[in-house]
């Protein structure tokens, strides 16, 4: 198990007002805090120009760090015809930026919110045309050596267990893996249970995100993405770790922190993820 970073809010508006010191200055803080990853925001590259990118790519091979993955946003519901073959265009495009940060994985959604009014599909068409479509594109990571990590987001599809459970189940090539969000297992009503009772999603699991949330019914509080300390969160880590840890996991623990967490919040994120995974057997989620 390593440990990574993903401050995706920060570090976007850091390189939309700061450019590329503002990534670097992000580099550095977390090599010196001695984590093993970053996981990069695509956002944040085009807020870059070819120069930079290049500039940021040298100073993480400069550092003991390594790219846990390549975060993007895109679809992969599509009905058959001009959707699918833009996602094959994507794919493409992120494999070569995958290749040059190094990253092993892509993460992949799929879809938005917006796509069942878009396509009008039902909720197995849905589910349909995200295999299909993952399908289409899975030859150009296999040939390229990067996995494909579809996460339980909160899009239109696999945001439910069971619909995440059919695609695993439908698509078993090996670049097909599962990023899995500890924030997003608790929505729809839903549990860390009722994804982690399915054998396959923790065996799918390369990579997970790790959320620090306090459910609050106020809205003028917000439900979502409060980062609280680690210690008032209201998910069950442990449940998750040992989940993970009884089927093998030995992949990125990624940090995903938003508003309201600035650098000075890694560290103990990533002592807290360390500490946890140690103290964890692996039957305590049999509990």
């Amino acid at each position: 198990m390593k440990i990574s970073s993903l401050p995706f809010g920060l570090m976007f508006r850091a390189a939309r007002e700061r450019g590329l010191p503002g990534l670097l200055e992000w580099l550095d803080f977390c090599a010196e805090h001695e984590l093993d990853g970053v996981e990069v925001g695509e956002d944040w590259l085009h807020e870059l120009n070819w120069g930079d990118v290049v500039m940021f790519v040298d100073r993480i091979r400069a550092t003991p760090l390594e790219v846990s993955g390549l975060t993007v946003h895109n679809h992969m519901n599509h009905p058959p015809g001009e959707g699918r073959e833009s996602a094959k265009q994507q794919i493409r495009q992120y494999v070569s930026m995958a290749r040059l940060l190094g990253a092993p994985s892509i993460r992949i959604e799929s879809g938005a919110w917006a796509d069942y009014e878009r396509y009008r599909m039902s909720r197995q068409q849905a589910i349909d045309n995200t295999v299909a479509t993952i399908q289409c594109c899975l030859p150009i990571a296999e040939e390229n050596g990067i996995a494909l990590a579809i996460e339980n987001h909160p899009g239109w599809v696999t945001r439910y267990a069971d619909a995440l459970v059919e695609i695993l189940e439908r698509v078993t090539s090996h670049c097909l893996v599962l990023n899995l969000d500890t924030g997003s297992l608790y929505r729809e009503g839903q549990r860390p249970r009722d994804f982690l009772q399915h054998d396959i999603v923790a065996k799918r699991t390369s990579s997970l995100h790790l959320k620090s949330i306090k459910f609050d019914p106020d809205p003028e509080i917000g439900l979502w993405n409060q980062c609280v300390p680690f210690e008032q969160s209201d998910i069950d880590y442990q449940y998750i770790f040992s989940n993970l840890k009884k089927h093998g996991f030995d992949g990125w623990i990624s940090y995903e922190s938003d508003k309201g967490v600035g650098l000075q919040g890694i560290p103990p994120a990533a002592a807290f993820a360390r500490r946890l995974w140690l103290e964890t057997d692996a039957d305590e989620g049999d509990s």
